[in-house]
């Protein structure tokens, strides 16, 4: 499985048990990194399972796919996401 392949799959899982959560992907060849834009902040930032579920992907994704890395930032990083390859962003259904 190619990275991005497997990127997106693995933010589709994630986005399947936190929906609240919206991604965005861009890859930069120069460093060869895989950055990650996580909105909104505050789970980005307090959400403690989907800490721990980002944690798991970088582990993983890097023990897979070395020298290639995986960089998670957020919408107030100063590494920002200009030209999105592609956007993860579940329905969430308000009663």
């Amino acid at each position: 499985m190619k990275t991005k392949e497997y990127i997106r799959k693995k933010l589709n899982e994630i986005s399947d048990i936190f929906p609240e959560l919206i991604f965005r992907y861009q890859f930069n060849e120069n460093t060869e990194t895989h950055i990650i834009e996580v909105r909104p902040l505050e789970t980005y930032q307090t959400n403690v399972g989907y800490i721990k579920c980002e944690a798991e992907l970088m582990y993983d994704f890097e023990n897979e796919f070395f020298p290639e890395t995986i960089l998670f930032v957020s919408e107030d990083s100063l590494t920002q996401i200009t030209n999105p390859e592609f956007s993860i962003q579940k329905q969430v259904l308000l009663f």
